[in-house]
Formats: structure tokens, C-alpha cells, sequence
């Protein structure tokens, strides 16, 4: 009965078993005693030297080191999904120059795209205007690509 009104741990679980601590832990709560066990040194000074400088195990190794590798791609110019797919477009068909051919996009989204140097004016085309993807550009979509790719 105590056990099913929580006011003592269940049995180890797989056996009918009871941990010895935890119904210790519980009387003492139960009774307001306060728990003031020492801190075992292994655990103290695997907390205050180990823990912070390595690693837990080879996978946290890989993944640290990947995560390092992959903040140096780090997209900078802040280009959601849209804006990504309308500078790959024009970066994939750079014979669709001009608003009217790249799908998706609109003045507002060029202008911003010029504004932040991923595109630029190159001209007109008797009514309409021409842009081109810059270096940076270009450079934008390599590191958002590897980002990706690097993603853990």
C-alpha cells in the first residue's frame, strides 16, 4: 500500500527487491530528517576537473569536434528558406535574371537580397531590371551547404 500511494520507492525494477538507500532516503524525508551525505571525492573532482575538459566517450568526441568544424560554416547572412531558394535559382539559372523569371520572387525579396550583398544590380533590359548573384553570394550558399551537411 505504500508503494501505490507513493509514500515509499517501488521495488527494483525485473525483481522483488528494495534498494536499501532509497527507502532510507525516504524515511528520512517522510520524517524531515535532512540528508546530509558527503559528496564522494571520486565524483567531486570528476565534476570539478574531468567532466568540463573531456569528453564522456568517443561519440561525444566526434561530436564535439563536429560541431567545431561545422560553426566555421556558419551561414552570416541570415537567409531563410525562401530567400535560399531564390539565390540557388538564380545562382543554378543565371540566364533568369530579371524578377519576372526567378519563381518566388518579388522586389521586396531582391531588394533584401541586394541589401545584403548576396545579389546585385547589373543593368536593365529595356523595362526590366537585371541582377546577378555576387561572390558573397556564392559564398553564402557554400557555407549554408556544408552547414547543412555537418548538421549533428
Amino acid at each position: 500500500m505504500w508503494v501505490a500511494s507513493h509514500k515509499m520507492p517501488p521495488a527494483i525494477p525485473g525483481t522483488r527487491k528494495w534498494d536499501k538507500r532509497a527507502i532510507d532516503a525516504k524515511l528520512d524525508e517522510i520524517s524531515g530528517l535532512a540528508t546530509t551525505e558527503p559528496e564522494d571525492p571520486y565524483v567531486k573532482w570528476m565534476r570539478e576537473h574531468g567532466e568540463a575538459q573531456q569528453p564522456a566517450s568517443n561519440y561525444e568526441d566526434w561530436k564535439a569536434k563536429k560541431l567545431k568544424r561545422r560553426e566555421k560554416y556558419r551561414p552570416k547572412l541570415g537567409l531563410d528558406a525562401k530567400l535560399e531558394r531564390i539565390l540557388r535559382f538564380m545562382a543554378d539559372h543565371p540566364d533568369c535574371d530579371t524578377i519576372d523569371t526567378i519563381p518566388g520572387a518579388g522586389p521586396a525579396t531582391i531588394e533584401w537580397l541586394v541589401e545584403k550583398s548576396a545579389v546585385r544590380l547589373v543593368g536593365t533590359d529595356g523595362h526590366a531590371l537585371r541582377y546577378a548573384v555576387t561572390e558573397e553570394g556564392r559564398a553564402e550558399l557554400h557555407r549554408m551547404q556544408k552547414w547543412k551537411s555537418l548538421t549533428p
